[in-house]
C-alpha cells in the first residue's frame, strides 16, 4: 500500500518505520527538519512540511494514497483541520491518533475512518497482564465493544482433551481462533476440534471480556 504518515511524534516515527519494515511505500511528513532527517533513512521518502497547510498538503502530492496516518502530538487543532482537509482531497482511509475519548469522537466526527488512542490501549492490555500474571496469560488485545483476544498457555485442566470438548463457546461464549503447537518450529494453524491438546500448546482465545475473565480461573 502508499501509506502517508503526518507528523512524526512517537507513534507517527514508528508506525512509519514499521510500515516500511512490512513493505509498504511509506511517505514520512513533519515540519521538524531534525525529525525528517532521523527518519529519512527508513522510510521511501520524508519531507520537511508543514501539514496543517492545506496547500502544501496539495503539493505533496497525497492524493493517491491508500491510506494517511496523522499524529501532530498534542496540537489537537491541527488534527481536526488535517483531517478534514485529507477527506476533502477524497484520501480512502484516514487514522488519527487521540489523546481521549472525547477528541476520538471529534475527529470521528469530522471523517476519520480509525481513530487510535495508543497509551489508553496499552494501559488496558498492560493491566491485564499484571492482573493475570501469575496465570498463564502471554498476551491480550482489546478488540472494542468489551471483547479481546488473549494468548495462553495450554491450562493443566485442558491438557489431553480434546479441543471440541472443550465447549467454549456454550460455556463461556468464546472460541479458540488459534493454536501453536508445543513443537519447535510449527507454525500456529486454525483449531481442529479433533485436535488433542498437550503441555505446552498456546491458544490464542477471543471473546467477551467478562467471559475470558472465568477462563483465566483455570490458567492459574
Amino acid at each position: 500500500m502508499r501509506i502517508a504518515v503526518m507528523g512524526l511524534e512517537d507513534f507517527g516515527f514508528h508506525l512509519a518505520r514499521v510500515l516500511t519494515d512490512l513493505g509498504d511505500e511509506v511517505m514520512a511528513v513533519d515540519r521538524d527538519e531534525v525529525r525528517v532527517q532521523e527518519i529519512m533513512r527508513h522510510v521511501g521518502k520524508a519531507v520537511v512540511a508543514d501539514v496543517a497547510d492545506r496547500e502544501a498538503l496539495k503539493d505533496l502530492g497525497i492524493r493517491g494514497m491508500d491510506v494517511v496516518a496523522v499524529d501532530v502530538g498534542e496540537r489537537f487543532e491541527t488534527s481536526v483541520l488535517l483531517t478534514h482537509y485529507l477527506r476533502e482531497l477524497g484520501i480512502p482511509r484516514v487514522l488519527v491518533k487521540a489523546a481521549n475519548a472525547d477528541q476520538a469522537k471529534i475527529l470521528t466526527l469530522i471523517g476519520a475512518s480509525h481513530v487510535v488512542q495508543p497509551e489508553q490501549e496499552i494501559a488496558v492490555k498492560t493491566a491485564h497482564l499484571l492482573h493475570y500474571s501469575r496465570s498463564k496469560l502471554l498476551d491480550a488485545v482489546a478488540l472494542g465493544d468489551g471483547f479481546f483476544v488473549i494468548t495462553v498457555q495450554t491450562p493443566t485442566s485442558f491438557v489431553g482433551r480434546k479441543v471440541a470438548d472443550l465447549d467454549l463457546l456454550a460455556r463461556y461464549r468464546a472460541q479458540v481462533i488459534a493454536i501453536k503447537p508445543a513443537a519447535e518450529k510449527t507454525a500456529p494453524f486454525a483449531p481442529n476440534p479433533d485436535y488433542l491438546l498437550t503441555a505446552g500448546d498456546v491458544l490464542v482465545v477471543m471473546g467477551e471480556e467478562t467471559r475470558l475473565i472465568d477462563i483465566h480461573q483455570k490458567l492459574k
